[in-house]
């Protein structure tokens, strides 16, 4: 694979805080010099080429085609978005929106000055006795205890009695970029397919003044690889190679595809999500893993039709053999039939505006024929009558001089604070986060904080790497992310086993959820050829496998608590702050249940 050779250009400081302030569904900023974006649907094949030659001919951009679904992304003026809305082979024109990436509860990013390996915090661990194997033989970090627990959960090592993967097998990983020169993933990257190439305007040079672009001409790195470092860990949980160094997939004899719809500050258009199904259909990639979305409102006719462009590319997916597999989202919201959002309110930092998605459709996630993720937790672990000095976090102090900042790095949780977590002591309990509600098809291992409630209510720690009180435990989801990662934290692991000069990194979100559904799907279509390309039967096939021996106790948000954070104080004049609604029912929860491996 080629760098694109690129001009240097200017680095600036940011943090995902930033990204985070954007609350779902939030417009970018327009254009300037009153260009639009925007979608153009076609009645039929005739209108779409004659739509497309008139738009050429007022002077409008078209900057991408997907006939497949009759549709022109277009940037133009004001008069030709009018005149081609107006005309009779014009089914409808929307503006196009943007989804952001699924992932929760990030920390404050690196310096884009620092990106990757450059910001790398480097650790060291012990390990356990070695790992019990089954059909292969596992990469080194699952012979250190409470490293690779989300894979347990799913049944493997069992699974791989089984298989492993067939290359006959393709994964498309939709998101911000694959690290391809990471040792996990060169082997296992086939193809990158660059659908930011047709953002005008861009979003992160837009918005922050810096490209993929611009990082790779500072940095050295692929412009076409993963600046954020989320793609790259969604690659390696679904098919990291098997190396005897670091860790392996869940599936790490299937192949990847690179389906780059964002760079590094996580946001995508909603026509590039669109375009990398249709495309995934056309590449015959067997299993798409889309962790990034957004809500819309199907009152309004423009965000309709941007809703039936997803109903029908997920259409046109299926009809081809493509299955996509999305991340339910991670506002704590209750998901109906075809994504529309049941509950009001969604998960609010105290003292922030509160988004109420009631009413609107969760995209891509909630669409007819998606497979719809929810994420689980590894152990809520309970609180303690007394905490150690230090332990508890702090609360900081943004009047000091120099000013504190917050620590939410939290290894002992009061059992005096306020708001505590149901089901102490227990397993895979929907993570504190999570989107839930009929909607869900299947849950799998997202990660939480160790007491499994948000930072604010002293959520407590990711675990290792982030901290060692723990020793090698974790409690959000431990994989790779990329070497030239901006926006997830990157640890080079000193400990025996692993690649020297390599990103690792553990996050959680139903984002970390999703590729744990892919992968089973994965092992099922490589064991059962007879299942690829019949996406109905591939999934009920793991949904029969599936664990529905889960009970959550998982709370929903609580309409009317607005007191502050355990940790950070302050107030929730809005309420849907903390947990403290009623139970969410084990069916809204899991679906058909926790994912499982174990019977590919």
């Amino acid at each position: 694979m080629r760098v694109r050779k690129v001009a240097r250009g200017v680095v600036v400081a940011t943090t995902l805080a930033v990204l985070a302030a954007m609350l779902p569904g939030t417009s970018l900023a327009a254009p300037k010099g009153g260009s639009q974006r925007y979608l153009v649907v076609a009645r039929t094949a005739a209108d779409y080429k004659a739509l497309q030659a008139k738009a050429v001919r007022q002077g409008a951009r078209v900057l991408r085609g997907i006939p497949q679904l009759k549709t022109l992304v277009v940037r133009g003026s004001a008069s030709t978005r009018s005149s081609l809305a107006a005309d009779g082979g014009t089914l409808g024109v929307a503006a196009d929106h943007v989804a952001r990436v699924a992932v929760e509860d990030p920390r404050a990013a690196p310096n884009l000055s620092a990106p990757g390996l450059r910001g790398a915090q480097r650790v060291t661990a012990r390990a356990s006795a070695a790992a019990r194997t089954a059909g292969i033989r596992p990469d080194p970090a699952f012979s250190y205890k409470g490293l690779m627990w989300d894979y347990g959960r799913i049944g493997l090592p069992n699974g791989w009695r089984t298989t492993a993967g067939s290359r006959k097998v393709t994964v498309g990983v939709s998101d911000t970029g694959l690290d391809y020169t990471h040792s996990e993933l060169a082997p296992k990257v086939q193809r990158v397919v660059d659908f930011t190439q047709f953002e005008d305007p861009p979003l992160c040079k837009t918005e922050f003044g810096v490209s993929d672009e611009d990082l790779a001409a500072e940095f050295g790195g692929p412009a076409d690889g993963d600046w954020y470092g989320h793609g790259s860990w969604i690659g390696g949980n679904i098919a990291a190679a098997l190396d005897r160094k670091g860790v392996n997939g869940i599936a790490p004899r299937v192949g990847l595809v690179s389906l780059k719809i964002a760079q590094w500050c996580g946001f995508a258009y909603d026509s590039s999500l669109i375009s990398s199904f249709v495309t995934a259909a056309d590449l015959g990639i067997d299993l798409v893993n889309i962790s990034f979305g957004g809500y819309l409102d199907r009152s309004d006719p423009e965000q309709d039709l941007i809703y039936r462009a997803y109903v029908d590319a997920v259409r046109y997916a299926r009809g081809k053999g493509t299955v996509i597999v999305a991340a339910a989202g991670n506002e704590s919201a209750r998901i109906g039939a075809g994504g529309l959002v049941l509950s009001h309110g969604t998960l609010t930092t105290p003292g922030d505006e509160l988004f109420d998605a009631f009413g609107l459709y969760e995209v891509p996630g909630g669409v007819p024929g998606v497979v719809d993720v929810s994420a689980t937790g590894n152990l809520v672990v309970p609180s303690s009558a007394s905490c150690p000095p230090g332990t508890t976090g702090d609360p900081g102090d943004p009047d000091a001089n120099p000013p504190v900042p917050v620590n939410t790095n939290a290894t002992c949780k009061p059992a005096s604070d306020r708001h505590q977590a149901a089901g102490p002591g227990r397993r895979n309990q929907l993570a504190y986060y999570s989107n839930y509600g009929p909607r869900i098809d299947l849950a799998g291992p997202g990660g939480a904080r160790k007491f499994n409630l948000p930072v604010w209510d002293r959520g407590g720690t990711p675990g290792f790497p982030y901290t060692s009180e723990d020793l090698t435990n974790v409690w959000q989801d431990f994989n790779i992310t990329s070497n030239f990662a901006t926006q997830i934290q990157c640890f080079v692991l000193t400990a025996p086993g692993f690649p020297q000069g390599q990103c690792y990194t553990a996050i959680q979100g139903t984002s970390m959820a999703t590729p744990h559904v892919v992968g089973a799907l994965a092992l099922s279509a490589s064991a059962h050829p007879r299942l690829r390309k019949h996406p109905a039967a591939l999934i009920a096939w793991v949904k029969a496998r599936a664990n529905d021996n889960v009970h959550n106790l998982t709370r929903t948000l609580s309409a009317t608590d607005t007191s502050g954070g355990d940790l950070t104080g302050g107030s929730c004049p809005t309420g849907y702050c903390h947990l403290g609604g009623p139970r969410v029912s084990d069916r809204d929860a899991y679906g058909a249940g926790l994912v499982s491996a174990a019977r590919p």
